[in-house]
């Protein structure tokens, strides 16, 4: 898919944010990280999925498969 180059101004503090995560991350370009956010802003509008978006979901049934887990043993225990 070609791409477009648009021009964003943001303010100082922003900037030092993207640049914290890109390091963390290990990015090479800022570029890379806002790419990534407008992709996640725009996938919470339009529902279509991404491999952030997935994550989370595994994660959140992750949470809840613990707590059953938990629950069915300390019934197990109680017996």
């Amino acid at each position: 898919m070609p791409t477009v180059l648009i021009n964003v101004r943001i303010d100082s503090k922003m900037l030092e944010t993207l640049k914290t995560i890109a390091f963390g991350k290990g990015e090479k370009y800022l570029s890379n990280v806002i790419r990534e956010a407008i992709t996640e802003y725009i996938s919470s509008y339009t529902g279509e999925f991404t491999l952030r978006r997935l994550q989370k979901m595994v994660n959140e049934l992750d949470t809840r498969l613990r707590r059953i887990e938990d629950r069915i043993l300390k019934e197990q225990d109680s017996i």
